[in-house]
Formats: structure tokens, C-alpha cells, sequence
């Protein structure tokens, strides 16, 4: 039953944000969401959305801090509820070329892409396999399959990341879980891109952004996929976005 399993989301941001989509569409599932992210005050706005089915509960913590990591599943163990998915969601996609660049900004991006996945990894796949099984799903990006300037540093990141994704999926997948990455690959229609670059949002016109529910849809089919037909890596673009 679903209102007996629980789901952690890493990576919550504001409300116009896949973090709080991803939420929102495991919670009118019927289960009970935990979300997390470096904001107190984006955390604080989590607790306050109602859904008719689960509940979504806000969580502070930094994912490139191993205690803090810790500390998030410690207190996703004291509720009642049986893990059934984790959901890697943190990402920084910065640019600069690359002489502009120094080891700070290169460093920054693994630690949030590659540092903060393997620990959330590290916590999240023991109480998986316990349970019988679930999903780790990871947000993923252009970058990921791909590099190209200015966004070298994000790529490195992030093809760790993937890289570290697929290594799990191998190995843990004979063990229940079900461990997927997705791509996306266009622009992501939400406060990110719509409050920085409004000009450049308005330019991708009718449906050339991503819908940030439409994206955790999709989420959410992979994590109820049979395994006779699990999918490591589902790209998402709109259909206009060239690729």
C-alpha cells in the first residue's frame, strides 16, 4: 500500500521548481514525501502545501555534507513509513569558459553533481535493498551524454554523475532496485529560467520548455515500471527542441 512507503526528494528548490513538482506528483500518489534542500524558508513553504493523498514533509540538509546526508535519512527512518524511492535531484548548472574558470568553481559543481550522489547513494541503496526494492532515480542533463563550452565543468560533473548511476544500475538491480537516470534535455519551464532569463523563457514560445509536472510524471512511471521492462535512461525534450 502506498500510504504505508515513503519517497525522499533531494534537491527541493522553490515552488516553480521540479524539487517541488517531484513532491507534489509522489504525494497525490498516496505516499508520504519527504523533501529536502539547503533552504529554510523553501523548506518551510513545503510544509505548507496540502495534497488529497500524502503528506509532503520539508527537510533542511545539504547533500555534499556526508553528516548532513545522515542526518536526512535518519530522519526519514523514524517515520513509520517503508522507504520506497529516493530521488537525486541537486544540481548547479553554472557556465564560464574554461580559462575564466578556477579550481573553486570546477570543484563546486562536483561536489553538488558527483560528491552529493555517491553519499545520498551510499545512504539510500542499504535501506533499499532491505526493503525489498525500489527506485534511486537521478535528475540528469544535456551535459550528461554530452560537452561542450561553456558548460565543461557542468559536464565533468555530470557525466560522473550518470557514470555512477549506471554503475549502481548494474549492480543493484539483480537486488530489487531499480536505478534510472534521466535526461533533460531542453529548459526546464520554471523559476530558474522564467525570473533570471525571462527574455530567453519567452523566446522558446508555446510548449518549448519542459513542464515541470509533466517531467515528474515521468518520474513517477519509472519508479512503478515492471522489472521485467526497467529503463536505466528515459530522455525528456520538447518537441520542438532541436537535438
Amino acid at each position: 500500500m502506498k500510504k504505508d512507503r515513503s519517497v525522499l526528494v533531494l534537491g527541493v528548490g522553490p515552488e516553480e521548481g521540479l524539487g517541488v513538482a517531484l513532491c507534489k506528483a509522489f504525494a497525490a500518489d498516496g505516499y508520504s514525501v519527504f523533501g529536502c534542500g539547503r533552504s529554510k524558508e523553501n523548506m518551510k513553504a513545503l510544509n505548507k502545501i496540502k495534497t488529497e493523498k500524502g503528506k509532503i514533509t520539508g527537510l533542511v540538509g545539504d547533500v555534499t555534507k556526508e553528516k548532513e546526508v545522515e542526518k536526512i535519512f535518519n530522519a526519514v527512518d523514524k517515520n513509520s513509513k517503508t522507504l520506497s524511492s529516493v530521488i537525486y535531484n541537486a544540481g548547479n548548472n553554472n557556465a564560464k569558459p574554461f580559462l575564466e574558470m578556477d579550481l573553486p568553481f570546477f570543484q563546486d559543481l562536483w561536489e553538488v553533481c558527483a560528491k552529493g550522489a555517491f553519499l545520498v547513494a551510499q545512504q539510500a541503496i542499504p535501506r533499499l535493498v532491505k526493503n525489498n526494492g525500489g527506485s534511486l532515480i537521478f535528475t540528469g542533463a544535456t551535459a550528461s551524454l554530452r560537452s561542450r563550452p561553456p558548460f565543461t565543468a557542468f559536464a565533468s560533473a555530470k557525466s560522473a554523475e550518470r557514470s555512477l548511476a549506471q554503475g549502481l544500475a548494474k549492480e543493484f538491480g539483480s537486488k530489487g532496485v531499480h536505478v534510472a537516470n534521466v535526461i533533460i534535455d531542453g529548459i526546464i519551464d520554471g523559476d530558474k529560467v522564467n525570473l533570471r532569463f525571462p527574455e530567453f523563457a519567452a523566446s522558446k514560445g508555446e510548449d518549448g520548455k519542459l513542464n515541470i509536472a509533466h517531467i515528474a510524471e515521468n518520474f513517477l512511471m519509472l519508479h512503478n515500471q515492471k522489472r521485467s521492462t526497467w529503463s536505466f535512461e528515459l530522455d525528456l525534450r520538447p518537441w520542438s527542441e532541436s537535438w
